[in-house]
């Protein structure tokens, strides 16, 4: 029989009692489910044109949109009249609609949102693409004449201009018209500009609006390369629409073009309102796809259309008649007693379209308030007597209402994350 001491038999319990413990807590790391992890905290504003005489513009925190009331009054950043809000990845812009417009970027810091830098262009601006979180790229142009346009490449981390270049292209000099740009999109190493036609003579007018129309350029060095067309669309987007060229999960660029005389086009053209695509890596409209809205809606025409996810769009659509000239420019018009414009979901993959009656008609404005939550899009609808968010599922096809504006109505709706 071995004996053993007092000292070794304290020794070997302590390495018995040692290695119970180590057991126990590699068994209890492995019990139950790891923590969830905190979800990114998100912030939100509305642009607002306050109902004050003169109307100012205001960048407004708001507590939720989908509820409550969200008033500007003493509550946010104020900015001249006619200002456009433009939503980036980790800040926000303010842009002004001068002779020298300046952009301002906004931020989150230590939890406020805080005005960082800003610069000025000396062009007005017309197109925009916030390509990544440092870069953005904008196009200014003459609004007569035929003198160049300027593409601008800018350092969003500086807020400060990298580059300018001086563009001409599309000019259809022997009959004095302008191309006027109305979108920006990049892709890869190609900067897509869709633009329409309007007389030099600086009245706006559309007298050869028949044709799609985009100019490719190189990217990042943005070196013009060719002019697309299409004569199975007319002329794509409208006057400042920041969302005439979409962008889906597969790479695909989607463009719309209205018809329209509320939208701005006088004459109006013979083609119908429709959608087309340019595929992924390629630089020419895809000849087998087109969706002649006006045919699948039963003679709705488009006059904005905001991508959400999964193929599905939501489209702000309109019937008019066309002989009657107080449409022109109709959509323009957010406080409108007389609003013309209707809401829907057009899947662009199975070429269906479903008119959302929840959602009741709306004034238009310069540039679609809205924001885009995974298969969610919230959107801003105002008449004369009404200035309000919706919730709309593009996946169940149903529709919530949100926060109510006070004010004249939301020019935009902007999300930040934490920092």
């Amino acid at each position: 029989m071995i004996k053993l001491s007092l000292t070794t038999w304290q020794s070997l319990l302590l390495a018995i009692t040692a290695s119970f413990v180590i057991s126990c807590s590699e068994s209890d790391d492995t019990v139950g489910p790891a923590p969830e992890p905190e979800p990114e905290k998100i912030n939100y504003f509305l642009g607002i044109e306050a109902a004050t005489d003169p109307a100012v513009d205001v960048l407004t925190p708001v507590t939720s949109i989908d509820s409550g009331t969200v008033s500007p009054v003493g509550n946010g950043f104020e900015q001249p009249a006619w200002m456009s809000f433009i939503q980036g990845k980790d800040q926000v812009f303010a842009a002004g609609y001068t002779s020298s417009p300046e952009f301002t970027s906004y931020e989150m810091v230590n939890g406020e949102l805080t005005r960082s830098g800003s610069f000025f262009t000396d062009q007005d601006i017309y197109a925009i693409d916030v390509v990544d979180e440092s870069t953005m790229v904008l196009m200014g142009s003459p609004r007569s004449g035929l003198s160049e346009k300027k593409i601008y490449l800018i350092n969003t981390d500086a807020m400060s201009i990298e580059q300018t270049v001086a563009v001409d292209f599309g000019n259809v000099v022997e009959d004095s018209l302008l191309a006027f740009p109305v979108d920006l999109k990049v892709r890869g190493d190609k900067l897509f500009a869709a633009y329409y036609l309007i007389s030099a003579s600086g009245d706006f007018s559309t007298p050869k609006a028949e044709e799609a129309r985009v100019a490719v350029f190189s990217y990042p060095d943005l070196e013009f390369e060719k002019i697309i067309s299409d004569e199975r669309a007319p002329n794509i987007g409208r006057y400042y629409t920041t969302n005439a060229l979409e962008l889906d999960e597969n790479g695909d660029i989607y463009s719309f073009s209205p018809s329209s005389l509320a939208c701005g086009y006088a004459p109006v053209p013979t083609t119908n309102s429709g959608i087309l695509r340019i595929n992924n890596g390629e630089t020419e409209f895809a000849p087998n796809y087109l969706i002649d809205f006006e045919t699948l809606s039963g003679g709705y025409k488009i006059n904005d259309m905001f991508y959400v996810a999964d193929g599905k769009a939501v489209v702000r659509v309109l019937k008019e008649d066309e002989t009657n000239a107080d449409f022109l420019w109709a959509t323009y018009a957010p406080t409108s007693p007389q609003p013309l414009l209707e809401t829907g979901i057009v899947d662009l993959y199975n070429q269906t379209f479903t008119l959302l009656t929840d959602i009741p008609k709306g004034g238009g404005g310069w540039n679609g308030a809205h924001l885009v939550e995974e298969s969610t899009l919230y959107l801003g609808v105002s008449h004369s007597a009404l200035a309000q968010i919706y919730a709309i599922d593009v996946d169940t096809e149903t529709v919530t209402p949100g926060a109510t504006v006070d004010g004249n109505y939301a020019k935009a709706i902007l999300s930040l994350p934490e920092k």
